[in-house]
């Protein structure tokens, strides 16, 4: 039981942003609960991929039980993705509430 203690975090993290996701109101909330939520899932997969190996993978004489280097491939490239569409929805976001001139999403989708 104490093993899986791990992906208690990021699990209750990820809770907490769908939650923001499903009953807040405010544009920037939403954004902000997404941004949560890409967190804690690379938070979630670094979690897991920590638990393969033990030295880096360069050949070690003696040594058996390497890193795998492509979930850090993998992290780097789902971060760097997570930044390009969070900069892309603020942008989208700042345009709907320039526009509209209001932040609450049941009043835009009311117009």
């Amino acid at each position: 039981m104490l093993e899986n203690i791990d992906f208690l975090g990021p699990i209750v993290i990820m809770m907490f942003s769908i939650y923001g996701l499903l009953f807040k109101k405010h544009i920037l909330s939403k954004v902000i609960s997404l941004d949560i939520l890409n967190t804690a899932v690379v938070m979630l997969f670094v979690i897991i991929s920590s638990k393969k190996g033990n030295f880096y993978p360069i050949k070690t004489p003696g040594v058996s039980s390497y890193v795998d280097p492509f979930p850090q491939a993998v992290i780097i490239t789902s971060i760097v993705i997570g930044f390009a569409t969070l900069s892309l929805i603020l942008a989208l976001s700042m345009m709907i509430v320039e526009s509209k001139r209001k932040t609450d999403l049941t009043k835009i989708e009311k117009e």
